[in-house]
């Protein structure tokens, strides 16, 4: 069981965090930023991006127009635009234009793929280059971000999940080894990790300790001591100290504050999900995908995870094949009622031409689009719970960073390293920017934006400020490959 919007609510009566919900079960207004514990979740689909058709463009058609444009200016809403479906979340993300898996193409030492296919596909969250034996692992010192962050963070279970088994080489997830982690793919079974049967749930009305009296005096104090000081040195030094005051005070418990409850987890070890992992066809994919993020949900309210990752299918099986829109794109006439959506489509998409090219164009961008769509139900799913460790109302996709991400950039097979689509949404907004279009480089030239900036980035959005690079053992000395990814930072 999960709590609601409308049970916290109701507990909470007419408190001052009550007061921040919106009617009923609708979107959420609050009176401040989010607040909660941040958490840290990827979701990766297959089968590629063709850039130019996944990026948002002017209402007249034309690409953005600067490398950084608020989204609220921008639409999904052209002929076969692939983030279609993300047109309500603009608010919530922020889309990565011209990032670079670089690290594929460096082959600083022997055993590694050079080129970037299948192999390279634990690259998005370990920063490392590919083993060239697929079933290999990514060897010692280069674990994903999520197994790195959940070592640091310590809440009792990494969840990794897939709608769908996936292969040893298809993997999210790698340990400290570089050996992958096989992930749930019954959400039942993802449950189970997170929540053990005998677990119960703590009393939700228990009220907390209130610590706001006790915060306030130490405010006060330290006010004092700074205002002194800033009196003292006037200038540039002056105003720094007194955006510390201001910033201080923002954090600082107003009264009455500190007697709300928070921590009201509302799920025990008996409310397993009802949803299994049989998908059926492809129209179950969705409603699998919402059965796993519903358990990462709960599992981030209840203080049993920080850190997971969602796999929706991989290249197989091909229930991209049965989308009635790729069907009727006219994808049959060209390969048969037999297609396969990966074999025939997305390897046959950057060496076709003329009208074969208008034709699978239009199957594959809709098979992608229907990916678009299954990820903004994992938004959806997200945000639809409130964050019990947020006294001020918040979501847990408030507090959460999620990236999403595929496993191939925009380009022919074993050359994708480029333009990898990135989308980052949720809980980024205190250290991250959201609602932006952020072109991080020239397209057509040959610079390169490694992703591992875009890691180390995550990393210090989850409070991780020490850690200056994540990646390949062989890179760390490298400029280009440290530090966080300037235009994303606020």
């Amino acid at each position: 069981m999960s709590i609601s919007r409308r049970t916290f609510a109701k507990l909470l009566g007419a408190g001052a965090l009550g007061a921040t919900l919106a009617p009923g079960l609708g979107r959420r207004v609050t009176a401040q930023a989010p607040m909660g514990p941040v958490r840290f979740l990827a979701v990766r689909t297959p089968h590629g991006v063709d850039r130019d058709w996944w990026i948002p463009r002017n209402t007249d058609g034309t690409e953005p127009s600067t490398a950084d444009e608020p989204l609220s200016g921008l639409t999904f809403d052209y002929d076969m635009a692939v983030l279609a479906p993300l047109m309500a979340w603009r608010d919530k993300i922020t889309i990565l234009d011209g990032l670079d898996t670089q690290c594929t193409k460096e082959t600083t030492r022997a055993g590694v793929y050079g080129a970037h296919g299948h192999n390279e596909q634990g690259t998005l969250l370990t920063g490392a280059q590919g083993p060239s034996n697929r079933e290999g692992n990514f060897g010692a010192g280069h674990p994903s971000l999520d197994f790195a962050l959940h070592a640091r963070l310590g809440a009792p279970a990494l969840l990794t999940a897939a709608v769908e088994g996936t292969g040893t080489w298809k993997c999210m997830s790698y340990d400290d080894a570089g050996r992958f982690r096989q992930p749930e793919a019954d959400p039942r079974t993802l449950f189970r990790a997170a929540f053990p049967e005998g677990f119960v749930p703590p009393d939700p009305m228990e009220p907390t300790v209130d610590y706001a009296n006790g915060e306030r005096r130490i405010f006060g104090y330290d006010q004092s001591a700074l205002e002194a000081l800033e009196a003292r040195l006037g200038g540039t030094e002056a105003e720094k100290i007194r955006a510390h005051i201001d910033a201080m005070a923002g954090l600082t418990p107003e009264p009455g504050m500190g007697t709300m409850f928070v921590g009201a987890c509302g799920t025990s070890g008996s409310d397993v999900p009802s949803v299994g992992m049989n998908v059926g066809d492809y129209t179950g994919v969705e409603r699998v995908t919402r059965a796993h993020a519903e358990v990462i949900s709960q599992a981030f309210a209840c203080g049993r995870s920080r850190c997971a990752t969602l796999q929706i299918l991989n290249d197989y099986p091909n229930y991209y094949t049965d989308i009635p829109e790729v069907r009727d794109s006219g994808v049959t006439g060209l390969f048969g009622d037999g297609y396969r959506f990966h074999e025939d489509l997305v390897h046959s998409y950057w060496g076709a031409s003329g009208s074969a090219l208008d034709t699978i164009r239009r199957g594959y961008l809709a098979g992608l689009r229907w990916a678009t769509g299954n990820f903004a139900a994992v938004l959806e799913t997200l945000d639809s719970m409130i964050d019990p460790l947020d006294p001020s109302g918040g979501t847990i996709l408030d507090n959460t960073i999620v990236f999403w991400h595929n496993e191939f950039g925009h380009d022919a097979h074993d050359n994708q390293h480029t333009r990898h689509p990135a989308v980052i949404a949720g809980g980024g907004g205190r250290t991250l920017r959201l609602g932006r279009y952020l072109r991080l480089r020239n397209i057509d030239s040959s610079d390169r934006v490694p992703h591992n900036k875009l890691l180390v980035s995550i990393a210090h959005a989850l409070g991780q400020t020490d850690i200056d690079y994540f990646g390949d053992r062989d890179l760390a000395d490298r400029a280009e490959y440290r530090g966080p990814l300037e235009p994303l930072m606020a």
